[in-house]
């Protein structure tokens, strides 16, 4: 009964998965920023907004506002936001224009940035929803597990005949070697960072100071992104009180800016005002389209397997 175990324990594993995640968005978000503003984790700021792109048109359009804000430090940084417009016709988020903005501390080292529009109201229509969507999902899972279970009871021999020779166990180890390639090749190159790094990434963005650095050296790490090379660069920087220190860090350079790299002699830079030993550029602090889209290529990746691992599943169990 081994192959039947493992089967049941990797499709447990998947569909208790998915189920977190349905939790976190339904649930836990909301009411973390309910109780997060209850027990005064939300910084409140005003920001400037640079621009707005609609992602999504309809009669609450998908809206993602460029902001311009000061951090907890002081510093203006720039961060994307995306809201769904209520009231659309009140024409409230337009280039140049003001909005609240809240910075939700208690979610570091993720985005901490929301609209902030006051109390915090969790609107029962939505919870509706929510919980309706939850209950299907248990029902479907309870549905599935059950009659499972019930049939395996009833002839195990044959479903372990049918689980041994089922191709789960090559997409499995054919997806593993895949994430596991991927993720040394985006450590390699710099486009995945350690929870560590993303915790100092965290402070240096949102409570760190800036500066201008002066560039030591360069030089090409002999990686490409997008057919652009990776290229490092080491640097020197005065902190608030004027004492010079160094630091190092890797950004992507487009074709077109290589030749221009020997007469590039200065790089804006964010350091930590405790502890200025810790500083990168700003342009790949204030950067987050790679981490997103590196994030959601891993959640794409992930349900696709899912999907394959369930619907092989219901395959042999209902075939």
């Amino acid at each position: 009964m081994s192959h039947t175990v493992i089967t049941l324990s990797l499709v447990g594993l998947v569909l208790l998965f998915w189920f977190y995640k349905l939790l976190s968005r339904c649930f836990v978000r909301s009411f973390c920023i309910w109780n997060n503003q209850k027990s005064g984790s939300i910084t409140q700021k005003e920001a400037t907004i640079l621009s707005v792109t609609t992602l999504k048109a309809g009669k609450k359009p998908l809206l993602e506002l460029l902001v311009l804000f000061e951090n907890l430090s002081g510093h203006p940084i720039h961060r994307k936001i995306r809201i769904w417009d209520s009231m659309p016709h009140l024409n409230r988020f337009r280039p140049d224009g003001k909005i609240p903005i809240g910075l939700n501390l208690a979610k570091r080292p993720k985005g901490p940035v929301l609209l902030f529009t006051g109390a915090c109201r969790i609107s029962f229509a939505y919870m509706v929803v929510c919980c309706s969507m939850t209950i299907l999902y248990v029902l479907g899972c309870y549905f599935l597990i059950g009659e499972a279970i019930s049939r395996i009871n009833a002839d195990p021999e044959k479903y372990e005949s049918l689980f041994r020779a089922s191709e789960l166990w090559q997409m499995w180890v054919l997806f593993l070697g895949t994430a596991l390639f991927l993720h040394f090749l985006f450590k390699r190159i710099g486009l995945m960072i350690s929870g560590k790094n993303q915790s100092q990434n965290w402070d240096l963005l949102y409570q760190g100071l800036g500066a201008t650095a002066t560039i030591k050296r360069y030089w090409d790490t002999g990686s490409l992104v997008n057919d652009n090379p990776v290229v490092g660069f080491e640097y020197t920087f005065r902190e608030s009180t004027k004492q010079l220190f160094e630091g190092s860090d890797k950004k992507i350079v487009g074709k077109l800016e290589i030749g221009t790299l020997p007469d590039l002699e200065k790089l804006e830079i964010m350091y930590l005002a405790n502890n200025p030993n810790i500083s990168r550029l700003t342009e790949n602090v204030e950067n987050e389209d790679m981490t997103k889209f590196i994030n959601l290529l891993f959640h794409f990746t992930l349900f696709v397997l899912s999907v394959i691992v369930v619907a092989n599943f219901i395959q042999l169990l209902f075939g």
